[in-house]
């Protein structure tokens, strides 16, 4: 059971952005969507999520293919955690309650709310249930968005950026919630990120965006300095730290 990426191009206004991306990935994995700015790592999680619509190719969960089915199913299918969130005046109960919508066919029935408070729970923002989402940290208010993504009851997270605007503290407590809601819950997660540091301690598997393609699926074991210096062409070298693997600019 995974996620499959077949050969999806797709363009701007006959500018081309995606090009003949493939890779796959299995469930209880975390992969790390690589490479410099306007490399296509949005535009790659908004076409996996339907929120744009490839020109080419195939996107499976677990072999049902998203790109021939409706909005709806597909949000059944996956959770999607934007860069940007809207302002809104709910309560974060409200906010992670909304991620029930694509299974609700007349009313919220007590299934839902249990579900609810049983992800409320899990996220570690119990305190925060009645408070109003626009009165939170970031740190909290990213928690509530990967928690309202859960509430959907996907086979795949996709996250884009989900620790930027967080300190360090911060992004580290976020990217632990996401790796172990991955693994507990058997989940396949595609995380769009700008910090190779965080990539190589946390994802599984790595895909390197350059020049609209897929220049390369690499695990951390695969992973070295010439593959690096090729995407962002800067020297670097791979050092272990403390037991992990660290980037080091040259």
């Amino acid at each position: 059971m995974k996620l499959t990426v077949a050969n999806v191009d797709f363009s701007y206004n006959s500018h081309p952005v995606l090009s003949d991306v493939s890779f796959s990935l299995d469930r209880g994995q975390v992969m790390c969507v690589l490479g410099v700015n306007g490399a296509g790592k949005s535009t790659l999680l908004k076409c996996l999520n339907r929120i744009l619509t490839p020109h080419r190719g195939s996107v499976l969960v677990d072999g049902d293919d998203l790109l021939r089915m409706s909005q709806n199913n597909v949000a059944r299918r996956v959770g999607y955690v934007p860069q940007r969130h809207p302002e809104t005046r709910l309560s974060v109960f409200e906010a992670v309650l909304m991620g029930r919508k694509p299974h609700i066919r007349w009313s919220l029935g007590a299934e839902d709310y249990a579900l609810v408070e049983d992800i409320i729970t899990q996220m570690g923002i119990s305190d925060l249930a009645m408070r109003s989402v626009s009165d939170l940290s970031g740190g909290e208010l990213q928690k509530v968005i990967i928690a309202r993504a859960l509430a959907q009851s996907p086979a795949v997270l996709l996250l884009d950026e989900p620790t930027s605007n967080l300190d360090l503290k911060n992004q580290l407590e976020v990217m632990e919630l996401i790796c172990r809601i991955v693994e507990t819950q058997n989940l396949s997660a595609v995380v769009a990120i700008h910090d190779l540091n965080i990539a190589l301690r946390f994802a599984d598997r790595f895909v390197f965006l350059k020049e609209q393609s897929v220049h390369a699926v690499s695990t951390r074991e695969d992973l070295d300095s010439e593959m690096i210096w090729q995407v962002y062409g800067v020297r670097v070298a791979l050092r272990e730290f403390a037991g992990h693997t660290v980037v080091v600019p040259m």
